[in-house]
């Protein structure tokens, strides 16, 4: 046992975060670490990490809609944002009260008691964020006048990121924006470069409802990049100042509110819009309490079918969101994370990638286990063998080589290598 010990003791100093994830571009890569995240395989949501809610109140007078904590579920490896029709009263605090929305259309709120039409499922991340990859694996509502969102909200000034809406009766289409006091309204963009506000509903050739699918967005200090299933479909050039906080919400529209219509007879009730996972990636290695952790991800290959990973793309690029310039470079990722006890996932992205080339090599650069994959978008190495110690997994992808140290740890092997 003492042996032991001191060869873990000794093997982790060397070893950095197995979670990793690279973004592949013709002429390079960029590698991202693990910052933040969760795979929603308990059966509570983990509020260490999230709030049930917005931080300023949940209710959304315009909408009719109250956002309550039984409308989020967590249950057989992903959370379900409910959305329902259903009356609710609450009391409101006065800071609580949309006196705005009150005056325009004439009305009061005695006691200061708002009744809701409508109840739905929102989360917000304790943490706050300042660039990075932000990435959500997803299924559609599908339902009309539902509206599902992924977004970072940076509060005063009220600077937003919307890596995507959703609407249930236009669920062959995603909706991609954002929102900031200076700037955002005189983006100058599209096909003629006219000024104008920045965002677009991009055409898909699928459903979103009807499999998962990956958004992920590119948060530098100068633009955002947004990608569906790894494929570039929207940038937006532009600075925004603020840290920003994570949100994911079912939400219900309104006819004669913000993006109508809103529900009708057909719409179904309760539905869902279902997340598997969130992960939040950075270009520095520094959070260290995930290192190899692999009770973090060790259901996701339980919950994918016949190992797709994703189900649709773009129809055609939209020229109001999408800069050639900058993303025609964007070619997919990939990403190897521990998914149990030595067995390692990799989960690619990207249509255009071709055979994958995954070789482990030992501490002395010899090769110790070798595949190629194609056309294969989730692929576990099982390398529970290995005698104990440092490794190198070498990806050869389209004449580049992406590296990472990992570690195995195998008691019954200590001191092969």
């Amino acid at each position: 046992m003492k042996k032991i010990v001191v060869v873990i003791a000794l093997l982790f100093p060397i070893i950095t975060n197995a979670q990793v994830m690279w973004q592949i571009k013709k002429n390079g890569n960029v590698k991202w670490f693990y910052q933040f995240g969760d795979e929603f395989n308990g059966s509570t949501l983990d509020e260490t990490k999230w709030i049930y809610g917005m931080p300023w109140g949940n209710s959304a007078m315009s909408q009719e809609l109250l956002f309550t904590n039984n409308n989020v579920v967590e249950s057989d490896g992903s959370i379900k944002l409910m959305s329902n029709k259903e009356a609710k009263t609450i009391k409101l605090l006065p800071w609580q009260i949309d006196s705005g929305y009150l005056k325009k259309n004439n009305l009061t709120l005695p006691n200061q008691e708002f009744t809701s039409k409508y109840t739905a499922g929102l989360i917000t991340t304790k943490q706050l964020f300042k660039y990075g990859y932000f990435e959500v694996r997803f299924k559609s509502a599908g339902q009309r006048g539902t509206w599902p969102a992924f977004w970072l909200y940076g509060g005063k000034p009220n600077e937003e990121i919307d890596f995507f809406e959703l609407k249930g009766e236009r669920d062959n289409q995603i909706h991609v924006d954002v929102h900031c006091p200076d700037g955002c309204n005189n983006f100058k963009g599209g096909f003629l470069k006219l000024h104008r506000g920045w965002g677009s509903w991009i055409n898909t050739k699928n459903n979103l409802s009807e499999g998962w699918n990956v958004v992920s967005g590119e948060w530098q200090k100068d633009y955002v990049k947004i990608f569906l299933n790894g494929m570039p479909i929207a940038y937006f050039k532009g600075e925004f100042k603020t840290d920003q906080m994570l949100i994911l919400n079912n939400s219900i529209a309104h006819n004669k509110g913000a993006f109508p219509p809103g529900p009708d007879a057909n719409t179904k009730w309760p539905n869902s819009f279902e997340v598997d996972y969130v992960r939040v990636w950075s270009n520095a290695d520094t959070n260290y309490k995930y290192q190899n952790d692999y009770r973090l991800f060790q259901n996701t290959q339980v919950k994918l079918e016949n190992t797709k990973l994703y189900e649709t793309e773009l129809k055609k690029k939209d020229r109001i969101v999408y800069d050639s310039k900058a993303l025609d470079s964007e070619l997919g990722s990939i990403t190897l994370l521990p998914i149990s006890y030595n067995k390692f996932s990799l989960s690619v992205l990207g249509k255009n990638l071709g055979k994958v080339q995954i070789d482990v090599l030992d501490k002395d650069d010899k090769k110790v286990y070798g595949v190629a994959i194609e056309n294969t978008t989730y692929y576990v190495l099982d390398l529970s063998n290995l005698p104990t110690g440092p490794y190198k997994v070498s990806i050869s992808v389209l004449n580049q080589v992406l590296t990472h140290q990992i570690p195995i740890l195998n008691p019954a092997k200590i001191g092969e290598q």
